[in-house]
């Protein structure tokens, strides 16, 4: 848990005490931001004392994976958000709970996994006043406006691997082509299984109508919101383009094996006679044609030649191949 307080928007305290927030509060001209990661049971029971919070509040604080949401509590407003990153290791999407309380001088922000847009958004608060100076519905935006930044390198990332499955997809695809494309897909249906719902919450404070909400903010908000719109189109987009790849895969793999079985047919087409014949000369009677001629083996591949030869020729002909 740490602590950071701007004083009477003059000064700002980075490395302010717990202790000291209750008789910090008292000040409206004060402004505290609480940030919490990964609480401890102790923690969570002292913030809900200090700053009066409801019991299903920290009940969503524990419980992570909720959807994107805001509720409106007597002396705070709260919200789930969730910021994007990605394993670099695997490239596999991720998204990171952050609960929020936003009350007249007080910001909490709860989480439980290192969420590097939220530690930006401490480091510019902590290093410009004006950020902490400007009220707590401020300070909101200028977290919120950071965890949706956040989104573009993922979105960028995801750029990336679509390109290189489209270009594997018409070059040469393969098994693991196909496996890429349902992987990236999940990714992007994951993406925006919270996208959607965290475009509604941040409308709902553009829209105005909240306690602790300066109406003059609301247009701040409707700029991440445009964002946010933004990001839902190139989802959509990438949604859309995935589909796209994997009916050409299909078809691709279809045109081939199409390719290879007409490749077979021509073959056991042409085979189909030379069996004949052979079929003919192999049987066992005393009395055949041609079976004491002297040129009987060799004419016998002559003629192989020339019917096998007049049926390539003939399919060439009729570009069966």
């Amino acid at each position: 848990m740490k602590a950071m307080l701007c004083k009477g928007k003059k000064e700002i305290i980075s490395s302010f005490k717990y202790s000291e927030i209750k008789d910090a509060l008292k000040r409206d001209d004060n402004l505290i931001w609480v940030e919490l990661e990964n609480p401890t049971k102790d923690e969570l029971a002292l913030i809900k004392d200090d700053f009066n919070l409801h019991p299903l509040t920290v009940e969503d604080c524990v419980n992570t994976n909720a959807r994107p949401k805001i509720d409106q509590f007597p002396t705070y407003l709260f919200l789930i958000l969730h910021a994007a990153g990605y394993n670099e290791s695997t490239f596999k999407v991720k998204t990171l709970e952050l609960n929020i309380c936003v009350g007249k001088n007080f910001l909490l922000t709860i989480h439980m996994d290192s969420i590097p847009s939220l530690r930006n958004a401490w480091n510019r608060a902590e290093k410009n006043i004006s950020l902490m100076s400007g009220g707590s519905d401020n300070l909101l935006y200028q977290v919120i406006d950071s965890l949706v930044d956040n989104y573009f390198p993922v979105i960028d990332m995801l750029d990336t691997r679509i390109d290189k499955i489209e270009n594997e997809v018409f070059s040469k695809p393969q098994e693991p082509t196909l496996k890429q494309i349902f992987s990236v897909k999940n990714d992007v249906l994951f993406l925006r299984r919270f996208m959607a719902p965290q475009r509604e919450t941040i409308n709902l404070l553009a829209k105005g109508g909240h306690s602790f909400i300066n109406p003059s903010t609301g247009i701040y908000f409707r700029d991440i919101s445009d964002n946010l719109i933004f990001i839902l189109d190139t989802i959509d987009t990438y949604r859309d383009t995935l589909a796209s790849a994997l009916d050409a895969y299909l078809s691709n793999i279809g045109q081939k094996t199409n390719e290879i079985m007409k490749t077979l047919t021509i073959i056991a087409t042409i085979m189909m006679p030379l069996t004949l014949i052979t079929g003919i000369y192999g049987m066992n009677f005393r009395h055949m044609p041609e079976i004491g001629w002297r040129f009987g083996y060799l004419g016998f591949y002559i003629l192989v030649a020339l019917v096998a030869g007049g049926m390539l020729v003939y399919f060439k002909k009729n570009k069966w191949f």
